[in-house]
């Protein structure tokens, strides 16, 4: 949703109305419904066969689209945007296709979609190739869960869709439907393996697609990082972390351990992981990273990747990195990002490698590293599923050591920087919005003041690309949701002056350990700008739906095909956050936790404070490659590092900081989990449980 700077109010606002307004009008909406065709495998085509999931030979194909043959378009097996050579590929291939006909374009890829069912390389291709077209730039995409099921479905949700459809699921998808349900419509880890009790926020459709779409709007080689890249790629993930330790805290687990070089890399990983889909394999636990000298996709080997980790440590310990020519770069927090990610923004990737992606090649390649077995990669392969893995989270928590141990190397922020004199924080609180229908869904009346609450609910997905005709077929995936809530303040501009206030909105566990160690637990609820009249006082009120973290609202296949969009759905770009996860699960007794909002000068934070801010831009930035981060501040401000007293003491607590800071506050909130409002969810969970003799 959209998200506002006071003066947005006026002309900008307008002006992006008036921008929104164009893209959706009938012209719009017609392209938007040709574009779908893109997006659809033939049955009519030639080159179809009988039976689905055949592959075609494209050179061997006489039918072959024109596109096609001049640009010598063929699959690449195991796709991956980890790997360089696959996305320079794609990268080339977009660019030239951007600028051919959009009848071509589009009927190149309904060919290739046709012979190449299922390839995550079609469907990056396409999508880059539509962002960059200059007449669908502003076009709406179908979600990829609908175009491409078998990468976020587990298969067992797969084949009781096209059972229920009239399919023979054993004959399309080639598995054995007489243990389909055992086998695959149960959580993906085994009863005794702890990490199961999150696999439903891991599998949430909104968090996968954030993810896939996070890179597709911020790509690997060729392209030159865009603004801030590699802060906002240690932001991002860092964020992730902290709502998974969030929900991990929440089901009794501790938070996430680091695994990685010097953490443990030499030793087997503990956690095995097995998706159940047909998309990627599994893994076993307690398995070695074998010390094989290359890798087949990472080409490198475990030593080599710490060789470079201690490279990157040393750097960040002396406060520089040394480019091509051995002039000392300074270590910034944007430099370190796109050094790790080794993106065309490294400082020096022939010295400090590819951590992050091999990393991520060599973990979901680790049962059959050289490929003598032909074994397909596991989920941490693909964007699409990395986040399934437990080990993605592992990953990443020893990649963002690397971070903190920079952030640990800067300057304290002080209480006096935070502070924006003349202005006052009086009171927050969290209020629930009066909705009805949530009302029969619980046996206790809601305490509507400082309290969220969150449901388990399963849905109906339409999904296409399955069988042998363009019909959906119907996929039930259950997903965690919250009652929608608001925030209220009452806030002081005691200045004569006009001031346009930021508001940087957190929620945090409660915790008695001390803020410095709890630091990176701090999630980024909302931000968003107000401006206040000299000597005026106000009571702000902001929903749920307008946070800056969230994504647009989603255009359905189905919406985009009637023509059912309006202004309210995103363009193409589908990064964000999901809301349905944007409060963390909670307990049933009721999670302690604190909101905390920091209010500072947009005036001096803005990089253009007139700019209208919309979609999840704390996370993802604004549309467009050549667009500048929003926010000035470190990414995550005031978290971003240590902060310290006016005794320069590390700062006990956020009491203490409270105190200190008048311009920001806090409150105390309990999220309660209601429990599933499905009784479908509940009798399906019953009939898997194994029947006593």
């Amino acid at each position: 949703m959209a998200t506002t700077t006071a003066e947005s109010k006026g002309s900008n606002k307008d002006d992006s109305f008036k921008h929104y307004s164009a893209m959706q009008s009938q012209a719009s909406k017609e392209l938007n419904k040709q574009i779908l065709r893109a997006f659809l495998h033939d049955p009519k085509h030639k080159s179809f066969k009988g039976h689905f999931g055949e592959r075609v030979s494209v050179k061997k194909d006489e039918n072959a689209s024109e596109l096609v043959k001049e640009f010598e378009i063929d699959d690449i097996p195991f796709f991956s945007v980890f790997q360089e050579k696959h996305v320079e590929e794609a990268h080339e291939i977009a660019m030239q296709m951007s600028r051919r006909p959009i009848e071509q374009v589009v009927d190149a890829f309904s060919y290739l979609r046709t012979c190449y069912p299922g390839s995550p390389y079609i469907e990056h291709l396409s999508r880059v190739t539509f962002m960059e077209h200059p007449k669908t730039r502003d076009c709406l995409l179908p979600p990829p869960e609908q175009t491409m099921p078998y990468a976020y479905f587990r298969e067992g949700r797969m084949m009781w869709g096209l059972t229920k459809k009239g399919e023979d699921a054993m004959v399309v998808m080639g598995t054995n439907k007489k243990h389909h349900r055992k086998m695959n419509i149960l959580p993906t880890n085994a009863k005794f393996d702890k990490e199961r009790r999150l696999a439903w926020w891991r599998e949430d459709l909104g968090l996968l697609n954030h993810y896939y779409n996070w890179h597709l709007s911020y790509p690997y080689p060729p392209n030159p990082p865009r603004d801030r890249q590699g802060e906002l790629f240690a932001y991002m993930h860092e964020q992730m972390l902290a709502r998974y330790d969030f929900e991990r805290l929440s089901r009794g687990l501790s938070r996430v351990q680091a695994y990685g070089p010097g953490y443990g890399w030499d030793k087997p990983l503990r956690e095995g992981f097995n998706p159940k889909m047909k998309f990627c394999s599994s893994r076993p636990a307690n398995m070695n990273l074998t010390s094989a000298d290359n890798y087949i996709f990472a080409k490198t080997s475990p030593d080599e990747l710490e060789k470079f980790k201690d490279r990157i440590q040393f750097a960040i310990a002396r406060g520089f990195l040394y480019d091509k020519n051995e002039v000392k770069v300074k270590m910034t927090m944007n430099n370190l990002g796109n050094t790790i990610l080794a993106n065309e923004g490294s400082v020096n990737r022939t010295l400090y490698g590819n951590i992050h992606n091999h990393g991520h090649l060599m973990i979901a390649n680790a049962t059959d590293p050289c490929g003598m077995y032909n074994i397909r990669p596991g989920p941490m392969h693909w964007d699409q599923s990395a986040p399934r893995d437990p080990v993605f989270y592992r990953w990443h928590k020893f990649i963002d050591n690397l971070f903190e141990e920079h952030r640990k190397n800067l300057k304290p922020h002080t209480v006096n920087e935070l502070e924006f004199p003349g202005v006052e924080i009086e009171h927050l609180n969290v209020k629930l919005e009066p909705q009805d229908y949530h009302k029969k869904k619980v046996d206790k009346p809601l305490d509507p003041k400082n309290n969220f609450y969150t449901y388990r609910e399963t849905k109906k997905y339409h999904v296409y690309n399955t069988n042998n005709d363009q019909e959906p077929i119907k996929v039930k995936n259950a997903s965690m949701d919250h009652i929608p809530y608001s925030f209220n303040m009452k806030v002081k501009n005691k200045n004569r002056g006009d001031a346009m206030i930021c508001f940087r909105v957190f929620l945090v566990p409660q915790t008695d350990e001390p803020l410095d160690d709890w630091r990176t637990m701090f999630i980024e609820l909302d931000k968003f700008v107000e401006n206040f009249k000299g000597n005026e006082t106000r009571e702000i009120e902001r929903s749920d739906k307008d946070s800056s973290v969230i994504a647009s609202r989603r255009a359905k296949f189905e919406d985009i095909r009637d023509g059912k969009t309006d202004r309210s759905y995103q363009n193409n770009c589908g990064c964000g956050w999901p809301l349905n996860l944007l409060i963390p699960r909670g307990s049933k007794q009721g999670m302690r936790g604190t909101i905390f909002v920091l209010a500072s000068d947009w005036m001096q934070d803005g990089e253009n404070p007139q700019e209208y801010l919309y979609g999840s831009w704390s996370y993802c930035g604004q549309k467009g490659s050549k667009s500048k981060y929003p926010d000035m501040r470190p990414m995550g401000y005031p978290f971003d590092k240590p902060i310290v007293d006016k005794r320069s003491k590390p700062m006990r607590d956020l009491d203490t900081l409270v105190d200190f800071v008048p311009n920001s506050c806090m409150t105390e909130v309990r999220i309660n989990y209601l429990g599933s409002w499905d009784d479908e969810e509940r009798k399906e969970k019953r009939e898997d449980q194994p029947k006593k003799n």
